[in-house]
């Protein structure tokens, strides 16, 4: 199998945590992006000398300046961008009346101006190296919640772009949509409304794994030709 370079926004916690160590015991080399480098760090001593390398990137997707200078650190110590999984993102739970423009802006720029950021910077790399983009989306892909519309509309815009990308690039990337359900990280706890958060916590706690997640996303990443993932859909096993 052959080693990837991959970028993964949102590498501290949850989802991206796990899948950053998850790919690098797969071989893979990995890079790293979030806020937090501190936690960055606690991946690096999860992993052994036989696993792939780990390069921490601080900063935030948001932030053009700090995106654009984490690909260029990777791109200088790894040559190719192969993988890119813009997994950076939060909701916050709240009926449409309750909702703060704060809080939708906050949704809008790190789900969608976020994502946007992490493909434009990229882009360049993975055409050069017919790479790959893993899109984190959700269950909220293609159906809406109550309580949750705006954070449903980002996470309808990462199904189009997608798509979008599978068709204008068609011959020359690969793309897969991650749609899960509810997995157990702090995503819930970015919710302000106190009632909702209590509200659902139990079904949050009780949801998938992060690295069940993570396995999905390997197993994508690591077809190899074999085939595309377009879409991979995960739900919790209620039983």
């Amino acid at each position: 199998m052959k080693k990837l370079n991959i970028f993964i926004t949102g590498a501290s916690s949850g989802i991206g945590k796990s899948a950053a160590i998850e790919l690098c015991k797969s071989g893979h080399n990995v890079c790293g992006f979030a806020r937090r480098s501190d936690k960055l760090n606690d991946i690096s001593e999860q992993l052994s000398r036989e696993d792939g390398e780990f390069l921490i990137t601080e900063g935030d997707v948001r932030n053009a300046t700090d995106v654009d200078k984490a690909v260029a650190q990777m791109a200088e110590k790894w040559g190719d961008i192969d993988v890119i999984i813009p997994n950076a993102g939060l909701g916050k739970f709240n009926p449409l009346d309750k909702g703060t423009m704060e809080e939708w802006k906050l949704m809008v720029d790190v789900n969608i101006t976020g994502v946007l950021q992490t493909i434009h910077s990229c882009l360049p790399h993975l055409l050069k190296s017919k790479g790959h983009v893993v899109n984190i989306g959700s269950l909220a892909s293609r159906q809406v919640f109550h309580n949750s519309g705006v954070y449903c509309a980002t996470k309808h815009f990462v199904l189009a772009m997608s798509e979008s990308i599978r068709m204008e690039f068609s011959g020359k990337l690969a793309v897969t949509t991650i749609n899960p359900g509810a997995v157990n990280t702090e995503f819930i706890s970015h919710t302000d409304n106190d009632d909702l958060r209590t509200e659902y916590e139990p079904n949050f706690e009780s949801g998938m794994s992060p690295k069940f997640i993570a396995d999905a996303i390997v197993e994508a990443v690591n077809s190899g030709g074999r085939g595309i993932y377009s879409e991979i859909t995960l739900r919790p096993d209620r039983r």
